[in-house]
């Protein structure tokens, strides 16, 4: 007898199923198949099995192709009746997928041609917990990006290759977008270098790239292994800002990157040098937090070099003995613990320069009223208190058989640094004036009646028989009217006005005395100050010395 209810399926591009039920004392099947051509079958090939087989798989065949497909029952040396089916392999499809560059939200998806017949590929892809499905068509291309991707989640991806006759089977693929590590952190901060952490991610990975580049400046990058949350990185520019990303790689590719800012530090910050003295100059800076030492190194004309070491934590140096009126550069150097050194930080300034021949003789009771108002500014704050050093240290003998100096401060409201018998010498007159603090507030001139009542008095020092001066410096309008106590003032007081930015012209005519072209100076801004300030001090002085 012959086999009963031959079965083909399964049909794949060069592959296909052959069942049938088992004849009652067969002692084995043979299996026929050919292609179809022209209806009639073409090259013929033959498989057998034993008795106790009822399926076989066919292999190598030709894609897109019709087969005849015949079963015999063996018996011996005789067969029996054949049992005929017919079915056609699937269109070639596209092989060879590959997944690359898998990042946070993309992959790239690469296959091989599957037949110059194929018209297109559609690339379909979907979550796999079917939240989403999602289809393009790639045309020819044998490559394609997919995008807009979710992070850590699972894809399967597919890929059809189309003909005229319909559809091949998908090629498939699974991947999973990667977790990007988290927690980025930065210390350790030196001069050439930072140290960065991070937490690992959930998912196993390769290792990490770590990416780091200076805001202007090449990017530069390693590679850590897969247990490594730290790394120092060293060799950086002094003083700068860096751009760092740190990217989880896996097989295919890297995660989103945890991105963040760090900075190299100079070795100390916030230097400002100011003169001590007629010969004496002083340096101070915000510590390093990580230095063990300092060295202070003054740079003075002619070549003369003088240094000193400080202890951790040291934040101001002075140096005596240098020659007045001259320019001095200071440096300050940074160590750690094992002797590395960072780089210079540097100011230059000048010590004060002897008392100017013209105010060898000023005997007088001089104060300074100044402008402590918001709209100054701290920079500009400086160079106020840099004008008024330079004017003292130009006197000669500060004291009772001298020049007393008074200054206060005014905005909202006026503060007395200092009364006019206060300091008798010169050194402690400038070191009290480099200490006076930025007060901040509006501008309101009614503080020359301050002046008049709280400083030119017996309580503060004032003194009978020599001149008053009075200079005022300010950048705005006053909030009140000035005209009344100036007049009052201007008959028993020499007074100077000084104005810069948006002060008012008219305003310090009222304030000063006569002649105005004498008393009253005007400057664009603070920087300004070294045009006018040779001729200030000298009329300064020349109204000091008056009797």
């Amino acid at each position: 007898p012959a086999v009963e209810r031959l079965d083909l399926s399964d049909p794949t591009h060069d592959t296909m199923r052959v069942r049938w039920s088992a004849a009652p004392a067969a002692s084995g099947y043979m299996i026929l198949y050919a292609p179809l051509s022209q209806g009639e079958p073409d090259d013929e090939k033959e498989v057998k099995v034993a008795s106790d087989v009822e399926e076989a798989v066919l292999e190598d065949l030709t894609p897109s192709t019709e087969y005849t497909v015949t079963v015999y029952a063996l018996y011996g040396e005789e067969a029996s009746d054949p049992v005929t089916g017919q079915l056609s392999t699937a269109l070639l499809p596209a092989t060879n997928l590959r997944l690359t560059d898998v990042g946070h939200n993309s992959a790239r998806l690469s296959w091989d041609s599957a037949s110059g017949k194929a018209t297109g590929y559609s690339v379909i892809y979907a979550r796999s917990d079917g939240v989403e499905s999602n289809q393009v068509e790639a045309g020819r291309e044998t490559s394609w990006l997919l995008s807009n991707l979710s992070p850590l989640t699972e894809y399967t991806v597919g890929v059809v290759a189309t003909y005229d006759q319909g559809r091949a089977q998908p090629a498939t693929q699974s991947f999973s977008t990667p977790l990007p590590p988290r927690n980025l952190r930065v210390s350790e901060e030196w001069y050439n270098r930072f140290r960065i952490s991070w937490d690992l991610p959930g998912s196993p990975t390769t290792g990490f790239r770590v990416v780091y580049q200076p805001l202007s400046g090449p990017a530069l990058e390693t590679f850590v292994g897969k247990d490594v949350s730290t790394m120092m990185i060293v060799g950086l520019l002094s003083g700068a800002e860096y751009g760092v990303k740190v990217l989880a790689s896996y097989g295919g590719g890297s995660s989103e990157p945890l991105s963040g800012r760090a900075r190299t530090p100079l070795a100390v910050t916030e230097l400002s040098v100011h003169r001590r003295g007629p010969s004496g100059m002083c340096a101070q800076w915000r510590p390093q937090r990580h230095a063990g030492a300092y060295r202070v190194v003054i740079e003075s004309p002619g070549g003369h070099v003088e240094e000193a070491k400080l202890s951790a934590g040291s934040s101001r140096h002075c140096f005596a003995n240098l020659r007045p009126g001259t320019a001095h550069k200071v440096s300050v150097y940074a160590r750690l613990q094992d002797g590395t050194e960072g780089p210079a930080v540097s100011a230059t300034d000048d010590t004060v320069p002897p008392a100017k021949e013209v105010c060898k003789a000023a005997k007088a009771d001089l104060a300074f009223l100044v402008d402590g108002s918001w709209s100054i500014g701290d920079d500009n704050f400086l160079k106020i208190i840099g004008f008024l050093s330079s004017t003292a240290g130009a006197l000669d003998q500060i004291g009772p058989d001298g020049t007393q100096v008074a200054i206060a401060q005014f905005s909202d409201d006026t503060r007395t640094e200092f009364a006019l018998d206060a300091y008798d010498d010169k050194e402690r007159l400038l070191d009290a004036i480099n200490k006076i603090s930025y007060k901040g507030g509006n501008t309101k001139t009614r503080a020359i009646r301050h002046m008049k009542d709280n400083i030119f008095t017996a309580e503060g020092g004032v003194r009978r028989g020599v001149p008053k001066v009075l200079v005022v410096l300010t950048d705005g309008r006053s909030q009140d009217d000035v005209n009344k106590i100036s007049k009052e003032m201007r008959m028993e007081f020499i007074i100077f006005a000084i104005g810069f930015a948006d002060a008012d012209y008219g305003e310090l005519v009222s304030i000063a005395s006569e002649p105005s072209d004498r008393h009253v100076f005007f400057v664009d801004d603070l920087d300004a100050f070294k045009k006018i300030e040779e001729k200030l001090v000298t009329f300064v002085c020349e109204a000091a010395t008056a009797s």
